[in-house]
Order: structure tokens, then C-alpha cells, then sequence
């Protein structure tokens, strides 16, 4: 997994104007963030509970690289993060050549921006290589796979004063895979099951008991949506959370009962199938 500070904003997205990002200028800033990212993912932050990466044997597997970059010109090529109505957006298919030019690969990348007007973190799905070799998966009768290379990695776009589970809810999307089953948010009402097939969200009603067989191992659908139920008219619906009492760290943890969206956790086929696919990629 790489950070790496963003050298140049494409103001707004796809328009081929770019400018500074005022993080080449903030060091501290770029480290502090850096340094928050590695605590979320790890589950070091206070009152953190979701464990994706805490187990030692799982930990002691990965490779974190922090580069801040500083020194490169506001151009195509030098920049990774857009701008888009608030948000940040990662310009996913920079990343590869860019990270060539220091001799690094990634699975998973972190753009960290210092943007003025759009704090909103995003990400992108993984591009697996599917033509090479992994490991296979059964979901709902289709076999798929936890692919132990990528074409292009999963990409974040962050802001350096991100906090909270912001790092490892993008991580949870970056992770997952445009081929082989994405994770989305749970906090729309969308049905993108033709376009990406998510592993996590499903459609229609009535609701079903059962929300997938991964492997064999039946999961349960949530019915209520924790404590922030399902809005009238939502056609959408989730899998059973690992603590029903709290949103899910897809959902919206900052609405969480206790006022601690840091106890957020993932509900069980997410957790389960993204641990899957770490400990694929940490066995090639």
C-alpha cells in the first residue's frame, strides 16, 4: 500500500486545468494525515472496533510506503486527485504511470490532497488482472476470484484533515474488485447489480431471509438497518450486521446511536469476503 501526496488538483475534474495541490507545501500535514490513515486501517484509533487488519499475522503481512512529493509541475501526469462538486476525486488511471517513475507497485493507494473547496474522500474499485492466478470464490452459484494481482489498484482520494473511519471506509471500497464483486455504500438506494454486482447491497422487496451463500456459509439479510431503518419507498437492502445496534462502516457511521461511529463495524459478508481477498493477495 502506498500514501502519497498529490502534486497537482485537476480543477474541476476532467476539464485539463490544473493547479498546485496546496499539500506539496504542508509536509506536516501530509504526515499527520499519513499517520492517521495507517491508525484507521489498523484499528488503532480510539474506540475503534472493526478488526479487518488487526489480526498480527494479516498485519505483519503488509507493506505500507509513504512518498511526498513536492517538487513536480501542475500537469496531466503529475496529478492523481480531481475535483467534482465537493468531493475529491482519484484520476485512477494516472496512478500506474506515476508510481513507476519511483519503482513502486501498490494494491491499494492513497492520494492525500489539501484541497481548499471539496474535503469529501472517494475511491475506485481494484482492476484485478484477471488473466493471471488467484483464488476462487463461490457466490450465489458463480465462481469468482480473489485475484492476487491488480491492473490498476484500488485508488483513494483523501483530504489531508480526514478523520474518523473516513481511511477504512475507502480502503473497504478500494479493496474490492470491478470483476470480481465491489463494495459499495449502503446509504443510497441504488441498483447497480447489472452495472457492478456488490457484494454488499442488494434489491427488491419483500426482503428475504437470506442475503448470500459465500462459500457455503449462508448469510443473513438485515431487515431493520440497524438503528437508522430503511427509509419508505427504499427498495434496497443489507446484509446482517456483526453489531445490529450500529450502522455499518459501508453505511452512515456518523449517525450512529452512541455518538461513536468509530465502534462501527462491517457487516458479515463484507468483512468476510475482504479478509478473503487480503489474505489472498498477502499468500502469492
Amino acid at each position: 500500500m502506498t500514501i502519497v501526496s498529490n502534486p497537482a488538483l485537476e480543477v474541476p475534474i476532467d476539464s485539463g486545468n490544473f493547479q498546485q495541490d496546496p499539500i506539496t507545501a504542508d509536509q506536516t500535514a501530509f504526515g499527520g494525515c499519513a499517520a492517521y490513515i495507517v491508525k484507521a486501517l489498523f484499528g488503532q484509533l480510539p474506540n475503534e472496533r472493526e478488526t479487518l487488519l488487526t489480526d498480527p499475522r494479516i498485519a505483519a503481512e503488509i507493506r505500507v510506503v509513504s512518498l511526498f512529493v513536492s517538487d513536480l509541475n501542475p500537469e496531466d501526469g503529475n496529478s492523481l486527485v480531481g475535483e467534482y462538486v465537493g468531493l475529491l476525486d482519484s484520476r485512477q488511471s494516472a496512478f500506474v504511470p506515476f508510481l513507476q517513475r519511483y519503482n513502486l507497485a501498490a494494491d491499494i493507494v492513497f492520494a492525500v490532497s489539501q484541497s481548499g473547496s471539496c474535503t469529501r474522500a472517494t475511491a475506485w474499485f481494484t482492476v484485478d488482472d484477471d488473466g493471471r492466478s488467484g483464488v476462487p470464490f463461490n457466490l450465489d452459484g458463480q465462481t469468482l476470484h480473489h485475484f492476487y494481482y491488480n491492473k490498476v489498484p484500488g485508488t483513494v482520494a483523501i483530504h489531508s484533515s480526514a478523520d474518523s473511519l473516513t481511511a477504512i471506509h475507502e480502503f473497504s471500497h478500494a479493496l474490492s474488485s470491478f470483476s470480481n464483486g465491489v463494495v459499495v455504500d449502503l446509504y443510497f438506494d441504488t441498483d447497480d447489480s447489472q452495472q457492478y454486482g456488490p457484494i454488499n447491497r442488494k434489491f427488491g422487496r419483500p426482503i428475504p431471509g437470506q442475503f448470500s451463500n459465500y462459500e457455503g456459509t449462508v448469510f443473513a439479510s438485515d431487515t431493520q438497518r440497524d438503528s437508522l431503518g430503511y427509509p419508505n419507498g427504499w427498495q434496497s437492502y443489507h446484509c446482517r450486521l456483526i453489531d445490529a445496534t450500529l450502522p455499518a462502516l459501508m453505511d452512515n457511521y456518523y449517525l450512529a446511536s452512541n455518538k461513536a461511529p468509530e465502534n462501527c463495524q462491517h457487516d458479515e459478508i463484507t468483512r468476510r469476503f475482504l479478509l478473503d481477498r487480503i489474505r489472498a493477495k498477502i499468500s502469492r
